[in-house]
């Protein structure tokens, strides 16, 4: 089987984030955040592909069982994030981005717990777990990236959590 066959997540489109004429002169401003985007989802592919082939990997006999439970909370972490992404690069308001952004870690970390505790219990191997935090740790470093591009804009917080 190919790895690649497994990772069914699209590549970037960069059609889907077009400039409307009333934003083409704040697109100099979004083009760095946009570029890192671009990179964070790409390695978000990378992720994606190798959880999709651990998970794979995982006992799945049509029963509610442990291994199973944990192989579908784990494809609901990492389906989450890149519509995220894609989300966060689509809106202005500051709120909304770090909601997402919010979203897109407490996912990776929720997936990764999963993974672990998969290795855990002996449903899967060490190596493999290894490989997807290497893959994860490259996109956290441009996911700080990306978060330090958001510019806290007047809009209140009605929640008091972005403030």
């Amino acid at each position: 089987m190919n790895l690649n066959d497994l990772n069914f997540l699209p590549e970037w489109d960069e059609s889907r984030y077009k400039v409307g004429p009333g934003d083409a002169a704040e697109e100099w401003r979004r083009g760095p955040a946009r570029a890192i985007a671009k990179a964070m989802y790409n390695q978000w592919r990378e992720v994606f592909g190798l959880v999709i082939a651990f998970a794979e990997n995982l006992a799945d006999d049509g029963e509610e069982t442990h291994p199973a439970s944990t192989k579908a909370l784990i494809y609901e972490n990492v389906m989450i994030v890149a519509p995220k992404i894609i989300g966060a690069i689509s809106m202005d308001l500051y709120v909304l981005k770090m909601e997402n952004a919010s979203n897109i870690r407490t996912n990776a970390k929720q997936m990764m717990e999963q993974i672990g505790f998969a290795v855990l219990m002996g449903w899967a191997d060490e190596s493999h777990k290894q490989v997807i935090e290497e893959a994860l740790y490259k996109f956290r470093e441009l996911y700080k990236q990306w978060v330090s591009t958001f510019q806290k804009d007047a809009y209140e917080d009605e929640w008091g959590l972005f403030v």
